[in-house]
C-alpha cells in the first residue's frame, strides 16, 4: 500500500476542516471546541488538536489528511504535526479566506510559521470564499507570492466540493501516484451530496475589498475590552490625537498619543522595518501593547498575565473580520 501524507493549514474560518471531511471516506476526526473568544463572531467551534481524514484513491494508494488549528495558542501542533506525524509529509496546502480584510498578512503570517516546512516541501494555496467577495483576483494573490519569495501554485476553490478539492489533490500529487483522476472527479460530481458535519458559522458580514491597509473603527475599543485580560483601551491618530478610549488615565491616552508619533521615527533610525506593534511590559502590574496601523494607533491595557502573542492575534482577527 502506498501512503502520501498532507497538511492543511491557514486561518480560522479558511475551510480546513470543511475540505478534509470533504475528502475523507470515512467521518473525520474533528476536535472542534466551542469558543469563547472573539473567533465566536465568526464561528461557534473551531480546532483545538487537529482534524484527521483518509482518502483511498484505489486499492494500493491512499492520502492521510491532516489539518492543523487556525489559532496561534494551539501553535504546539503546528510543530507536532510539521516536526513529527507529518513529518514525511508531501506539502502544505494553505488555504486563504478571500473574504479577510487583509489576505496579504493571512498570507505572509502562515508563510513565516511554515516556512521550515515550505522550504523543503510543495506548497499550494488555495483560496477560499471567492463567492463572496472576488477580489482580490488570482493576478494579485500571484503578486504576493512573487513578493515573498515562494514558489506555489494559487487556486480559487470551494472547500465545500469535494470535486474542487479533488482537483486540488491532483495538482499536488498527480504525478506521484497512479489514480484515475478524471473517474475520480467525475463520480464526485455525481456522487449523492454527503451530509457533513455541521459547522456553525455566524451570517457571512463581507466587506468591500479596500486594498491592504485596515482602518480601525471607533468601536475597536468596545470589541477589544470583550478580549479576556484586557482592561482598557485607546485608539488615537498618527497624529496623536485621542479618538475614543476606555481608560481613565489621561496621561496613559497622552502617552498612546506619544507613541503615534515615536514609533515612525524608530522604523526611520532602526534595521528592523516596518514596525506593527510595540510591547511595554510589567512583572507586577499591566502590560500595554500598542498596535500601529496606517495613520491609527491602538493602545491595549491588558493584565501581566495575559500572553501578548495571543493577544495579538485576537485583535488580528478582529480587525480581519471588519
Amino acid at each position: 500500500m502506498s501512503e502520501l501524507k498532507l497538511i492543511f493549514a491557514g486561518p480560522v474560518g479558511a475551510g480546513k476542516t470543511t475540505a478534509i471531511n470533504v475528502l475523507s471516506d470515512k467521518p473525520s476526526l474533528n476536535t472542534d471546541k466551542a469558543v469563547s473568544d472573539v473567533t465566536a463572531a465568526r464561528k461557534a467551534t473551531t480546532t483545538v488538536a487537529m482534524d484527521y481524514g483518509c482518502l483511498n484513491l484505489n486499492e494500493t494508494q491512499k492520502i492521510h489528511l491532516y489539518g492543523t488549528p487556525g489559532q496561534m495558542r494551539f501553535r504546539f501542533m503546528w510543530e507536532l504535526l510539521t516536526n513529527e506525524l507529518a513529518a514525511d509529509c508531501a506539502g502544505l496546502v494553505l488555504l486563504i479566506d478571500n473574504t479577510r480584510a487583509s489576505p496579504f498578512r493571512d498570507l505572509k503570517y502562515y508563510a513565516q510559521e511554515f516556512s521550515n516546512l515550505i522550504a523543503r516541501k510543495k506548497l499550494i494555496i488555495g483560496v477560499t470564499r471567492s463567492d463572496l467577495r472576488a477580489e482580490p483576483e488570482r493576478a494579485q494573490y500571484e503578486s504576493w507570492v512573487e513578493e515573498l519569495g515562494l514558489t506555489a501554485e494559487v487556486v480559487f476553490l470551494d472547500a465545500r466540493r469535494k470535486s474542487d478539492m479533488l482537483a486540488l489533490l491532483q495538482r499536488f500529487i498527480g504525478d506521484r501516484v497512479d489514480a484515475d483522476w478524471p473517474q475520480l472527479l467525475a463520480d464526485a460530481d455525481n456522487a449523492p451530496e454527503r451530509t457533513l458535519p455541521t459547522v456553525e458559522q455566524a451570517p457571512a458580514q463581507v466587506s468591500d475589498y479596500l486594498g491592504e491597509n485596515i482602518v480601525m473603527k471607533d468601536s475597536i475599543v468596545d470589541d477589544v475590552l470583550n478580549i479576556k485580560g484586557v482592561e482598557g483601551a485607546a485608539l488615537a491618530t498618527a497624529m496623536g490625537d485621542i479618538v475614543t478610549s476606555s481608560l481613565d488615565d489621561t496621561e496613559l491616552d497622552d502617552f498612546i498619543g506619544f507613541m503615534a508619533g515615536i514609533v515612525p521615527v524608530f522604523e526611520q533610525v532602526s534595521d528592523l522595518g516596518q514596525v506593527q506593534s510595540v510591547v511595554l511590559k510589567s512583572d507586577n502590574s499591566e502590560n500595554l501593547s500598542v498596535y500601529v496601523e496606517e495613520e491609527q494607533v491602538l493602545g491595549v491595557v491588558s493584565s501581566n498575565r495575559t500572553s501578548v502573542r495571543i493577544l495579538r492575534q485576537q485583535l488580528d482577527d478582529l480587525l480581519q473580520w471588519g
